[in-house]
């Protein structure tokens, strides 16, 4: 593909995209954009005026995290855009899209699945979060009694940074395990089925688990003062109409990382699309 104008096309997205775009040319890529949410002053950055010459100019395509981030990327053209040879990287790639582009012989890698940048991205998961419950609760975290229900990656960092700042968690988990190990950071962890019997002991609630969690009965035991934040993947795990009705706070936070820390969560995608690039070329020689 070495024909190719580009090095890269960043394509949609948020602020992680503008900042990944700028980063890479800091790299020395030629690099082409097209629908970010913000200019870029290197003039060195190719503007495309269209997504079809953007995505057919490049070796490497970047699109948004998730997928569907942009409404000026439509998902149902870009596959006829891609050619063989060309690496498509993005988040939460539909299994019917990842199939259709890797059956034209092109390199197909959702971000979302790789395993140290989901650790990477949990920690500006769990800042984002954080800032949210700071900015939405007129109480301090310090010494308050806070629910972390999920011990997945960002169930661990949000752990740490809270304990970190002195609150007393509990964790909320289904496997035995994974509730011994919560149990070593922070001195109490419970299963499921206690949920009901602990629910108005909690200040703030961190929702991790993608799934129906936090029902009607379950909110109807909640402290009115209660903050729940919910950093699942959408719908997330609160019944959110219930939660209105009961007069309880309750806020989806989606996209923390590129709202909280583009930059950061910026360079963490590119070294993961560096890095898998060089893995798969080297399995390809």
């Amino acid at each position: 593909m070495s024909h190719l104008k580009f090095d890269f096309a960043v394509i949609g997205g948020d602020m992680r995209q503008v900042y990944l775009a700028e980063y890479l040319l800091e790299c020395g890529c030629k690099v082409c954009k097209y629908a970010l949410c913000a200019d870029i002053p290197d003039s060195s950055c190719y503007a495309a005026s269209s997504l079809s010459e953007a995505v057919s100019n490049a070796e490497t395509v970047l699109a948004p995290i998730p997928i569907n981030k942009s409404k000026e990327i439509p998902l149902s053209l870009l596959p006829d855009m891609l050619r063989e040879g060309q690496s498509f990287f993005a988040g939460c790639i539909p299994r019917d899209f990842q199939e259709k582009v890797f059956s034209k012989g092109i390199f197909v890698s959702d971000l979302m699945k790789d395993e140290i940048l989901t650790v990477k991205n949990s920690i500006a998961t769990a800042e984002g979060a954080i800032a949210e419950a700071i900015q939405k609760s007129s109480r301090n975290l310090h010494g308050s009694r806070c629910l972390v229900l999920g011990y997945g990656t960002c169930g661990k960092t949000l752990v740490s940074y809270l304990t970190g700042m002195f609150c007393h968690v509990t964790v909320c988990a289904r496997r035995p395990g994974i509730r011994a190990e919560a149990e070593t950071l922070t001195g109490k962890a419970i299963a499921p089925e206690a949920l009901k019997e602990h629910a108005d002991s909690f200040d703030f609630i961190f929702n991790t688990i993608p799934a129906p969690i936090l029902d009607r009965s379950l909110l109807k035991s909640l402290r009115k003062q209660a903050l729940i934040i919910d950093i699942a993947s959408a719908p997330g795990g609160v019944d959110f109409a219930a939660a209105r009705d009961l007069g309880i706070s309750a806020y989806l936070c989606p996209g923390l990382p590129g709202r909280y820390a583009p930059r950061s969560s910026a360079h963490a995608i590119a070294e993961a699309v560096f890095r898998i690039l060089k893995e798969f070329n080297d399995m390809s020689s």
